[in-house]
């Protein structure tokens, strides 16, 4: 690998500077200072990599259970983060298996647990003991997911084992990569596991701030259906042993799939839902079963992008002005997606007080409909302008 160094220019008139990187062995650079870096800016990762169902990342916690960073989303998703400052070439084993040992961990834990560890951690730290939702609610503007469905969206992410795994580092090892290529799951675990670099510059000689941090993520691993995953202690190094297994044919999982989730709903709704989730896996949409709903999910800007979820007792309404420029979503498109919603009262209403989700007792069969037509015609055009390369 060959290290380039950022090149500062103040203006047009300027004769500009190479940017001197924080060598490892400089005493500022350690994993403790990384780890307080990471919990107070937590945007230096680019997790949305993984899962862009993972941002915006809040910190909740660092230490618990032994875990270096540890983030939960809006959505309910966590992410572990685990520090590793690359002295050793032989680390990258170790930390695969020490991060693999922590969602394993966390899966053995139900939301109760999980909150009242992270109440702890808040009194202390900034002496106020913040549950889950308190510390969303404090970190994102316009929250509008009721405590009792994020609640539940937690523990199904927890007893799925739905993580990203996250191995931060200022030099991340040929030998990781490969075994990012080889791991890919646990025995019912739904995790994402990848790699980011981080490269750290000083603007002043001498001062550690201000800082550039330039992040890169050097790899991440693809989903398998299952594994069994081993991991071996000898003295106090772990290794792991991976093998791949295929799933076997009529095995219960944890998820839930079409019939069942049909059942979950109201009666005047059923067949709608059933139509429209026919049609998108038919167009080769993916639709992405978890505990009790649905996400539907397509290749967008080299990503693979939630546009749609359900669940038995309600369903997304709208994608925020905010999720769509970040996602780079046509201005046309857009809105000709929003004018639809806007034909209804009760949806219109909704989407003009920036509601996500929507409870079907609060809807007509008619209502739901528009929903489901709105959101196919705007992945219809998001779906086929992703293939043309536009």
């Amino acid at each position: 690998m060959v290290d380039i160094n950022p090149y500062l220019i103040s203006d047009a008139a300027a004769s500009g500077r190479s940017l001197t990187p924080i060598p490892v062995k400089d005493r500022a650079f350690q994993e403790d200072w990384l780890q307080e870096l990471l919990f107070k800016h937590p945007s230096i990762l680019p997790v949305d990599y993984l899962d862009e169902a993972c941002v915006p990342l809040v910190p909740i916690g660092r230490e618990i259970a032994s875990i270096d960073n540890l983030f939960i989303s809006p959505n309910g998703l966590l992410t572990v983060v685990e520090t590793k400052l690359w002295r050793n070439p032989e680390a990258h084993r170790t930390v695969v298996a020490q991060i693999l040992e922590y969602a394993k961990t966390l899966t053995t834990w139900n939301y109760d647990k999980l909150d009242q560890a992270v109440s702890s951690y808040m009194g202390k730290r900034i002496g106020e003991p913040l549950s889950i939702c308190g510390a969303v609610k404090k970190a994102v503007r316009n929250f509008e997911v009721s405590e009792i469905e994020f609640q539940a969206k937690v523990q199904e992410c927890l007893s799925n084992g739905r993580f990203a795994l996250l191995i931060v580092g200022d030099r991340i090892f040929p030998e990781a990569t490969q075994l990012a290529e080889t791991i890919q799951s646990a025995p019912h675990l739904q995790f994402s596991l990848g790699f980011i670099e981080l490269r750290c510059y000083r603007l002043e000689k001498g001062s550690n701030w201000p800082l550039v941090v330039i992040p890169n993520f050097v790899a991440k691993t693809k989903e398998i259906t299952r594994a069994v995953v081993r991991v071996i202690y000898e003295g106090e190094k772990p290794d792991i042993q991976v093998d791949a297994v295929e799933e076997e044919v009529g095995k219960p999982t944890s998820r839930t799939n079409l019939p069942v989730f049909i059942a979950s709903l109201p009666r005047n709704i059923k067949d709608s839902f059933k139509a429209y989730i026919e049609r998108w896996m038919k167009a080769g949409y993916i639709i992405y079963w978890g505990k009790v709903g649905f996400s539907l999910r397509i290749p967008w800007k080299g990503k693979i992008t939630t546009i749609f979820d359900a669940y038995p007792n309600n369903t997304s309404i709208i994608l925020t002005e905010k999720w769509a420029r970040q996602y780079e979503l046509p201005e046309r498109t857009y809105q000709k997606y929003k004018d639809e919603l806007m034909k209804s009262p009760v949806v219109g209403s909704a989407v003009v007080a920036g509601r996500k989700y929507l409870n079907y007792e609060d809807m007509t069969a008619d209502d739901v409909v528009l929903i489901l037509h709105s959101t196919d015609k705007l992945v219809n055009e998001l779906y086929q302008m992703s293939r043309s390369g536009d």
